[in-house]
């Protein structure tokens, strides 16, 4: 066990302090690293004992020249600033943070939302920094009456929770010092009141308290951590937590792993139920480090350049490569889910980011098999697209903070997140294969009007995929409405999320419909396909932008902007390639 992998309680999850320190790089920095030598442990460590050199590091990113101009700062190539240059900053214009509390977020401009960010971040760096400062040795007892009082040799440095575990004895040393003229003062009394200067400024840090490691009493039936510094207000404390801050101490001290391992067999020695195991505390700090859906989307890309390079050279044999990378980015991309199941102990579909990358995987193995049946390269091109795309856009939810939150209580349910959720999400999946498939179809109807035979089967497939993507919507809905009416009393009540869901199913079997009696031909079922695209992405997206309903929960907003330009693009192509093929001979 290392410092990294310890345990710390964030936003109701306990988690190791390695995706601690990661989640606060990237909320400061941009990024889950430091851009120097130091892993993201070891400067939460630095921060957290308050070492001054940590202070220069240019921690903070500044994304916009009109901010860094307010705050008086270079504007530079990096964009990213030192906690003092900052705070400088911020104390030269404290009038305009003033005003800026006054204001809405609605009324403010985008440099006035970047400064209440930046100003944000920096009160979260201080609550963190000096978090560990009650439990590091910087105070020099060179009195022997202190020394005496707190059981340690004239000379030690010890740190402020051993004053505090002698706080009678200080208390009964405090009062026999009378207050004296500073002429009056011995040798003796000025080194005596050196130290309680020094207890002093450490005590100035008993703000920072979020670093919250420490399990509270059994007594008080609270499921909160606490940090060091709360321990250190008087209250008393249990065995285990003494024990347990006597271990960071030593830690902190003598950079001893063995603290570590002693520190963690108290704290699991307490059988919380909250409390993961240690190897899963060690997995998620290799899957932090390791960056899976880095290396998968790397592997899409490539299987994607290798068939784009044998349709440019007109060459099968680059395909020889480009299936295996598809099928290594697929095995990456699953083994990625499959850790995070381990992880959390649940389905990986709670939230908007999950989502994303599960039906980017249903996506790609959908694609994947048509690929295996059709052996005509589609499938290859669709599954590295895909793929490619939804970890593009799921790196930008990844980047608002903790990918492996707690779940709301509503959907604290294995067995329905695992029936309902998965299946609707398998369903957009499958939608969206038969969304692609329609513009391969309109694409293919256009540039090659000569093989009908192909055009045939790919609307063949598409119709296929509609078909298989109704059944999964159609299934999940009703699940939905079981688990609806065992968590809220009824089986539907017409909430935007309930209706997108229905919305989808009516499309679906409406384009069904129309190619069975022959209303819509091949061009006419591809468009309506497209437009199943819009419907889903408004099912899967857009109802959150209401704000309303039961079903608001996991869900990010501020994405009207991009959901526009998606309905946008859908209309502008489908269309267009629909009027194109409508100019070609009947198909």
């Amino acid at each position: 066990m290392e410092f990294k992998d310890i345990p710390v309680q964030q936003d109701g999850r306990v988690k190791p302090l390695d995706t601690f320190s990661r989640n606060h790089l990237l909320r400061f920095n941009g990024k889950r690293s430091t851009g120097t030598n130091l892993s993201p442990s070891e400067w939460l460590f630095s921060m957290a004992v308050n070492k001054n050199d940590i202070k220069s590091i240019p921690i903070f990113n500044i994304r916009n020249p009109e901010v860094a101009h307010t705050l008086s700062l270079e504007w530079n190539e990096m964009h990213r600033y030192s906690l003092k240059e900052v705070l400088e900053g911020i104390e030269r214009e404290i009038d305009i943070f003033n005003n800026l509390h006054t204001k809405n977020s609605e009324d403010m401009t985008i440099a006035e939302k970047q400064l209440t960010e930046i100003y944000l971040n920096i009160i979260s760096y201080k609550n963190i920094e000096s978090s560990l400062l009650c439990l590091a040795p910087i105070i020099l007892v060179d009195n022997q009456e202190v020394a005496d009082a707190i059981k340690v040799n004239i000379g030690d440095k010890v740190s402020y929770f051993r004053f505090i575990q002698y706080i009678d004895n200080m208390n009964s040393l405090i009062r026999s010092h009378s207050i004296k003229d500073e002429k009056e003062l011995t040798p003796t009394d000025s080194s005596f009141f050196m130290i309680l200067e020094n207890l002093n400024e450490v005590y100035d840090s008993r703000n920072s308290q979020g670093l919250k490691i420490i399990p509270p009493s059994s007594i008080s039936n609270e499921e909160k951590w606490l940090s060091p510094w709360e321990l250190m207000d008087g209250r008393m404390l249990e065995t285990f937590q003494i024990k347990m801050l006597l271990e960071l101490e030593e830690y902190i001290a003598k950079n001893s792993k063995k603290s570590i391992n002693l520190y963690t067999n108290i704290l699991y020695s307490l059988s919380l139920e909250t409390l993961p195991e240690i190897s899963i505390l060690k997995r998620e700090v290799w899957y932090n480090k390791v960056n899976l859906f880095y290396k998968s989307t790397a592997l899409y890309l490539l299987s994607f350049l290798f068939l784009s390079f044998s349709f440019i050279f007109k060459s099968r044999r680059l395909d020889i490569f480009s299936f295996p990378f598809l099928l290594a980015g697929l095995s990456v991309h699953g083994l990625c889910l499959y850790i995070r199941m381990l992880i959390m102990g649940r389905p990986p579909i709670s939230t908007l980011y999950e989502t994303i990358i599960f039906v980017g995987f249903i996506g790609v193995l959908f694609s994947v098999f048509l690929e295996i049946f059709r052996k005509d390269r589609i499938g290859i091109f669709m599954a590295s697209f895909l793929g490619i795309v939804f970890h593009y856009i799921s790196f930008g939810y990844a980047a608002d903070g903790d990918t492996l939150g707690m779940l709301v209580a509503v959907l604290n349910s294995n067995f329905w997140l695992a029936t309902h959720v998965t299946t609707i999400i398998i369903g957009y999946g499958a939608s969206i294969i038969a969304g692609f498939m329609g513009h391969i179809y309109l694409i293919y109807s256009i540039t090659y009007t000569s093989k009908t035979k192909k055009i045939r089967e790919i609307y063949d497939t598409t119709f296929a995929m509609t078909l298989i993507a109704l059944f999964f919507t159609v299934f999940g809905t009703i699940l939905g409405g079981i688990w609806a009416d065992q968590s809220w009393g009824r089986f539907w009540g017409w909430d935007p999320k309930e209706n997108g869901a229905l919305l989808i199913c009516m499309w679906q079997i409406l384009m069904i419909h129309m190619r069975l009696t022959g209303i819509v031909k091949g061009r006419g079922f591809a468009l309506g396909m497209i437009i199943n695209n819009i419907i889903v992405a408004l099912a899967w997206f857009g109802v959150n932008l209401l704000n309303v309903g039961l079903h608001s929960y996991g869900f990010a907003s501020g994405i009207a902007f991009n959901l526009s330009l998606f309905i946008i693009f859908e209309l502008s192509t489908g269309f267009f390639t629909y009027y194109l093929s409508s100019k070609k001979k009947n198909i």
